[in-house]
């Protein structure tokens, strides 16, 4: 099966979810990542704001907010490029474009560099690190520049696979959650 396939099968798959499945799903993920090492000694997490149905991490965005950590989400500066900006609470989100939620106009940038968890969303991901993303690229170029951060996958069970195909730019994860499992890559 070639990536445009698997691609179509997993987004299927996901869209198949009904709310109330996201919802506990979500939350049993969420509090898979608020119990890892990696939450626990992160100072700046990078999180992404879920759109459809994604798996939902607005938990860990709160949680991480209370536990007074610097949290940042991505904002789209071109095509097929992202940075990251510091938000201070889930009220001062916006919707943007295709009603997608985001930071407010002018937050402030956080280097990548200065992140040190990223939860990366993902329509598929295998236990070695492999992920497949939407096919725009905004992550493959991001995470790159995330040297110090440690890169994280959240899916669902049913969005895991044997093997999905990475290209050598590929960034590969050091952990995947889902609902059953906080499982360490490679």
């Amino acid at each position: 099966m070639d990536k445009n396939q698997l691609r179509k099968e997993l987004k299927s798959l996901r869209n198949r979810l009904s709310k109330e499945e996201v919802a506990a799903k979500s939350s049993s993920i969420c509090r898979k990542i608020l119990g890892t090492a990696a939450y626990r000694d992160a100072g700046t997490v990078f999180a992404y704001l879920a759109f459809g149905n994604e798996v939902n991490i607005d938990g860990v965005i709160s949680q991480a907010l209370t536990d007074g950590k610097t949290v940042c989400v991505p904002v789209v500066t071109g095509p097929h490029s992202m940075q990251a900006v510091k938000i201070s609470s889930m009220e001062s989100l916006c919707t943007g474009a295709y009603g997608i939620r985001t930071a407010p106009e002018g937050a402030e940038p956080v280097r990548p560099q200065d992140i040190d968890m990223v939860l990366v969303p993902g329509l598929g991901f295998d236990l070695k690190g492999g992920r497949m993303g939407m096919g725009a690229g905004y992550y493959d170029r991001f995470l790159p520049q995330c040297a110090n951060a440690v890169k994280t996958g959240i899916t669902y069970d049913i969005l895991l696979r044997g093997k999905i195909i990475c290209d050598e730019h590929d960034v590969l994860m050091d952990y995947i959650i889902t609902e059953s499992q906080a499982a360490k890559c490679r």
